[in-house]
């Protein structure tokens, strides 16, 4: 792990002593996305069609005939439309249309903090205004949060997930590990959050929507991916009755967005009717 700023490890190193003063600086650290960040890869992406403006400060982008099947792309939290550049170009060449939300606090989209509740309530809110769609694509916390809403709503007839968690408790307890949190001053982080959020933070994990996904699901991820682990993606397979687990190799937790093998999978897997079993991309 790269070593930390000192003012951090410093409110870590607190947690030991006043677990529940340092904790809210932890849950702001956690819920609040920085703008600037620009994770790979950084590709280009056509300039679009229309740009939706969803209402609260809410902004999409169209690529493509709103009379086509259309396919959604939800980024992650620090994500932003450009990672989908090679998936983009690969659907518009197969015919489809592209939707790509920007999520709460990101791109053009309003907001300081990224919460569970916010990102679910975007996804709904794009889904409403452009109808049910062909397919999701979502990135990490974007896959995650997608496959939890139309759990819910409905509004798609597959989803694909690209390295994806399972688990949002488990993705919280990873962060506080990784900023060096005593296990009081983790619990506290986690408390502070849910508070924050008004929800347990173990409502939004797969488990809980097993008997409400009854769509093709493809799920993505590599075995070198350090920030969301692959065994995030093997959980949700076993709990999901018609999930394929395709599992790659060298390439993280965000590269696998432009690798042409992927991108190929994705692409193949929107356009077909129904897919099961699992698969490994070398």
């Amino acid at each position: 792990m790269a070593t930390l700023p000192l003012p951090i490890a410093a409110l870590a190193a607190a947690s030991y002593l006043a677990p529940t003063l340092v904790a809210p600086f932890f849950r702001r650290m956690m819920l609040t996305p920085r703008r600037h960040v620009r994770p790979p890869p950084v590709l280009a992406v056509p300039e679009a069609d229309t740009r939706i403006d969803l209402g609260n400060g809410l902004v999409a982008w169209r690529w493509g005939d709103p009379a086509i099947p259309t396919v959604l792309l939800v980024h992650g939290f620090e994500g932003n439309r450009a990672q989908f550049g090679a998936i983009l170009e690969a659907l518009l060449a197969r015919g489809l249309s592209v939707v790509a939300l920007d999520v709460p606090a990101h791109g053009e989209s309003v907001g300081d903090e990224l919460t569970a509740v916010k990102f679910i309530a975007a996804i709904e809110r794009t889904l409403d205004r452009i109808g049910p769609v062909h397919a999701v694509v979502g990135h990490s916390m974007g896959g995650a949060m997608s496959l939890f809403s139309i759990a819910h709503r409905g509004g798609a007839r597959r989803v694909a997930l690209v390295s994806a968690p399972s688990s949002l408790k488990r993705e919280l307890q990873r962060f506080a590990k990784m900023v060096g949190l005593s296990k009081r001053g983790a619990r506290a982080f986690i408390a502070s959050v849910e508070k924050h959020v008004g929800r347990p933070a173990a409502d939004f994990d797969v488990r809980h929507i097993v008997g409400k996904v009854n769509l093709p699901v493809l799920m993505i991820h590599d075995q070198t991916d350090r920030q969301v682990p692959v065994a995030e993606a093997a959980r949700s397979a076993h709990m999901l009755p018609d999930a394929e687990l395709i599992v790659t190799r060298g390439l993280g937790h965000n590269r696998l967005l432009a690798d042409p093998a992927v991108v190929t999978a994705i692409v193949d897997f929107v356009s077909r009717q129904e897919m099961t079993g699992s698969a490994s991309i070398s």
